[in-house]
């Protein structure tokens, strides 16, 4: 992902990173190292020891896994945040055996996410004209 976050340098673009303990280790160290690896001021790091965000994208995603983990969500500004998250405008995953969303290609995840800047760019030209 940091590939495409350097590739696209859209102000509006936020990246929230939510780092679950999938495999055990040293969560904490771990999770630190990441957001230190790649500072971007659009890029937001949270740990979730419970995986209760793991848990929530399970129930929208439905990849029949007990947790959605290594998953790659793109939602438009206009998303609606409630008691659960909104399904996502698109996504993509690296998880083995999943088949029910498109593994992970960069291209294609950054042609999706440029295009929705697009169509955002497009809606507030819209909204600004008299």
């Amino acid at each position: 992902m940091t590939s495409i976050l350097k590739t696209i340098a859209d102000d509006r673009l936020r990246a929230y990173v939510i780092w679950d303990p999938i495999f055990g280790g040293p969560f904490n160290s771990e999770s630190r190292n990441l957001a230190r690896s790649f500072p971007d001021k659009r890029v937001r790091y949270f740990k979730d020891p419970t995986s209760l965000a793991g848990n929530l994208w399970e129930r929208v995603l439905k990849t029949g896994r007990e947790i959605a983990w290594d998953v790659y969500l793109l939602y438009d500004a206009e998303a609606q945040w409630n008691d659960q998250p909104p399904p996502p405008g698109f996504w993509m995953h690296q998880l083995t055996s999943v088949t029910v969303g498109p593994r992970l290609d960069d291209e294609t995840f950054r042609k999706e996410l440029q295009a929705m800047l697009d169509r955002l760019t497009a809606r507030d030209a819209k909204k600004s004209k008299p």
